[in-house]
């Protein structure tokens, strides 16, 4: 019997075989959502809800006890006069709570002055509603490297607008300055403070914080007196204006 010829090294092709290294997966973002719209809330949480962000359950601002800290905060706005003015209230209170969490504000609108007011009250990322997900998924993992996220247009309309207001009459630190007095309220003053910018009536904030109106009455004064404002409807002017006085 003949030996079989040993085959030609030509003929032997080598078989290869794709590896594939599956690397242990990075530490999500934990984002806390903010938003007084539960049907606005539930649609981004489930757009941001991916592989590399978590969203954490809602709380409330003025929720006791303790709560998981989170990564970055998002802030969700409308186009309502409430809204608007809450905003900067509700930024200073996150700040208080979580002073290690970057902001990010989306609006739906390019409420200009609503805008200087979130970066005075402590945002450090801006954005507007129609930004794609994939655009919004980058800007969060900007802000978790310690990274400002604002439009460029939006950029060069304040940059222009502080330059003219000039030095210390400058819009955003008026505003600055009416945060700083913010936070010399107390907590329930400051509890206070954002039901009155909700438009809450005493009757409203009694109810919901379980309290007299009496008691209501004494914290909007001492409201009052730490902004200037001579009646409740300027509260939340002066605190938006940085105590400018109307003349």
């Amino acid at each position: 019997m003949s030996a079989l010829p040993p085959p030609s090294p030509s003929s032997a092709q080598p078989v290869c075989f794709e590896s594939v290294i599956v690397e242990e997966d990075a530490p999500k973002i934990s984002l806390l959502i903010i938003d007084s719209s539960p049907l606005r809330r539930a649609c981004i949480a489930v757009a941001l809800d991916t592989a590399g962000t978590r969203v954490l359950p809602q709380v409330g601002l003025e929720t006791d006890g303790a709560v998981e800290a989170p990564d970055i905060i998002l802030f969700q706005t409308g186009d309502s006069d409430a809204e608007s003015a809450a905003l900067p209230i509700q930024i200073a209170e996150a700040r208080r709570r979580w002073p290690a969490a970057p902001i990010l504000v989306i609006a739906d609108h390019g409420n200009e002055a609503l805008m200087q007011a979130a970066i005075a009250a402590g945002a450090q990322g801006l954005l507007r509603s129609s930004t794609g997900i994939a655009t919004m998924q980058q800007a969060l993992f900007l802000l978790k490297d310690g990274l400002a996220v604002y439009p460029a247009a939006f950029t060069a309309l304040l940059q222009a607008r502080m330059a003219s207001a000039g030095g210390s009459n400058g819009v955003s630190e008026r505003i600055a300055l009416a945060v700083d007095k913010f936070k010399l309220l107390t907590k329930r003053q400051r509890d206070v403070l954002r039901l009155l910018a909700q438009g809450a009536s005493n009757k409203d904030i009694a109810q919901k914080l379980n309290i007299s109106e009496s008691t209501v009455k004494v914290h909007v004064r001492a409201i009052m007196a730490v902004n200037g404002a001579s009646n409740r409807t300027q509260i939340v002017a002066h605190l938006l204006k940085g105590g400018e006085s109307e003349d």
